[in-house]
């Protein structure tokens, strides 16, 4: 029975090694994420021995040197492991793929272990042909085009990290464009040449006129059959461009797609206004209508959150995949659960906030926990940490949360990083690398990690899609809550009523937040950070009333 992609565990895979030759060379260091319907659910990663000499500009490039990998385990230890990150019925995946594959396989082979099978998946392969326009194809240059950024370029982890993310905008390219549901069809897809139209469908011309009377304007589109059934819901920059090329005569589609363009007989557009309103209509809609042709925004997607309730005496930070109107504040939403784990994780190490569940009474005489002994914890249940410590400890985590790189913070990293590779703990040290130059991304950047729900408040002017024209959209509490579209000079008069009427006479949102909100608030969160090269955005914080607001943004216009 043919798999379906939603159902089949993905195993990305990434290694470094010591040369290029899967028989002269060896592996130094394996890391596989796994990917199921779209979300990361398991990292590993391990160094090994390979019992021979890493070269200096492979040490300089992969920052695995002969030290690090001296006390890893050789590979009759280490290759039995690693095969059992491969279950059956799991489909293997690298950028790149060939490379990968034969240098494990021919590792498996000296130490007598079971071989893959045969078939794998390469995520370049799947780029030159979802790409075709593309001029270079390695993972840097896809990683650069889709907006992923890579933690520890040339690292076994990093590399598969950002190949799984890839993998998943490679996923939704070829159910929604090219109809693949299946394992078969995927794996069929990286070996062929897609084929065009040998002619258009009778039918076509009729739809002819109507296309060409298609606004040129962003929006979505519906696409129906004889009989009124919406059979694929889409959205456009340019309406009448994107519906139109489904029936040229050139265009390239699989079965799926030819098959939904034969029994198309009408097309309905909804005019937005704006991409982002197209973008957040159309996820509406899918979910609203499920039509048989859409694949992608049927379901929600499983959004995380970091929660911190700053109404604790001692506030502790922990995730959350729901909001509450509990009083707390909420971070993100972070696209799935493993990215707001990644931060909640370098909290941990980076802060002496308590992990316990309990409020701690303080008392002198209690005996602090392991996580005190590591240094992660101040432990004012035994009053080794006054309330006022702890509450600056919380103002540096909300500080790191919204982009601020406070003194110390990386070198804190670097040298926990030195001392697990002088106590050879070198997989700690490997990962706080990691961490570290994610870290470094993060504050050179000034991008802020995430944002609280009740304070993501701001303005952002955008180019609009019409010469000379500008967006004005108006996000409150992470949600887009108006659009104004203006010209050369901006009306300041009207803008001053806009934020009155949604920012400082509204009433609070609620706080209990449904999940096609936090869909949408994950929407708008990813259609503004790739709009964040050529937009301008002004915060409003707390505090701050309308005149200060609008002087912040005069400035940027």
């Amino acid at each position: 029975m043919p798999q379906l992609l939603s159902e089949v565990p993905f195993i990305v895979t990434d290694i470094e090694t010591t040369g290029l030759s899967p028989e002269r060379n060896r592996v130094t260091e394996v890391a596989c994420v796994g990917l199921l319907d779209g979300e990361i659910t398991e990292r590993r990663r391990t160094l090994v021995n390979p019992e021979q000499f890493i070269p200096q500009q492979i040490q300089q490039m992969t920052g695995i040197t002969n030290a690090m990998v001296l006390a890893a385990p050789k590979g009759d230890q280490a290759f039995p492991e690693i095969r059992g990150w491969f279950p059956d019925g799991a489909l293997f995946v690298a950028h790149n793929a060939q490379f990968d594959y034969n240098f494990l396989q021919a590792s498996f082979r000296r130490y007598g272990i079971a071989p893959f099978a045969d078939s794998s998946l390469c995520t370049m392969r799947l780029a030159k042909r979802l790409l075709p326009k593309r001029k270079g194809y390695s993972l840097g240059n896809l990683a650069g085009y889709f907006g992923i950024k890579i933690r520890g370029r040339h690292t076994a982890l990093g590399d598969a990290e950002a190949t799984a993310r890839l993998l998943v905008e490679f996923l939704d390219m070829l159910q929604e464009e090219h109809g693949c549901e299946t394992v078969e069809d995927l794996l069929a897809f990286q070996r062929r040449t897609i084929r065009a139209f040998s002619e258009p469908p009778r039918h076509v011309s009729n739809l002819g006129p109507h296309i060409a009377s298609l606004p040129a304007a962003p929006g979505v589109y519906r696409m129906l059959d004889r009989k009124g059934e919406v059979l694929y819901i889409g959205k456009a920059k340019h309406l009448r461009d994107r519906v139109g090329s489904y029936f040229r005569p050139s265009a390239e589609h699989t079965a799926k797609i030819q098959e939904m363009v034969k029994r198309v007989r009408n097309v309905e557009a909804i005019l937005t206004g704006s991409e982002l309103e197209a973008l957040l209509l159309e996820a509406r809609l899918i979910k609203e209508h499920l039509p048989p042709c859409n694949t992608a925004l049927k379901r929600f997607r499983r959004h995380a959150f970091i929660r911190f309730n700053l109404q604790d005496t001692f506030p502790r930070v922990e995730l959350a995949t729901e909001i509450s109107a509990d009083g707390a504040e909420y971070f993100g939403p972070f696209r799935n659960r493993e990215s707001a784990e990644a931060v909640l994780d370098t909290i941990t190490r980076l802060f002496q906030l308590r992990k316990c569940e309990e409020m701690p009474t303080p008392n002198p005489a209690f005996r602090p926990c392991f996580y005190h002994q590591i240094a992660r914890c101040g432990a004012p249940c035994a009053v080794q940490q006054s309330l006022e410590e702890y509450q600056h400890e919380v103002h540096r985590v909300l500080a790191f949360l919204s982009g601020g790189a406070e003194d110390g913070i990386v070198r804190r990293m670097e040298r926990a990083m030195e001392q697990s590779a002088e106590e050879l703990k070198f997989e700690e040290a490997a990962l706080l690398r990691d961490r570290l130059a994610e870290l470094q991304r993060i504050f050179s950047s000034g991008e802020r990690v995430a944002d609280s729900i009740n304070t993501n408040n701001m303005i952002v002017l955008l180019p609009a899609e019409e010469f000379g024209k500008r967006h004005l959209f108006f996000i409150r509490q992470g949600r887009l809550a108006g659009r104004m579209l203006v010209g050369g000079r901006v009306p300041e008069s009207a803008i001053r009523k806009q934020l009155s009427r949604l920012y400082f006479a509204a009433q609070p949102l609620p706080l209990q937040i449904g999940k096609l909100e936090i869909e949408e608030m994950r929407i708008v969160a990813s259609y503004l950070f790739q709009q964040r090269e050529v937009g301008a955005f002004v915060r409003i914080t707390t505090g701050e009333g309308v005149d200060a607001v609008v002087g912040k943004l005069m400035k940027r216009v």
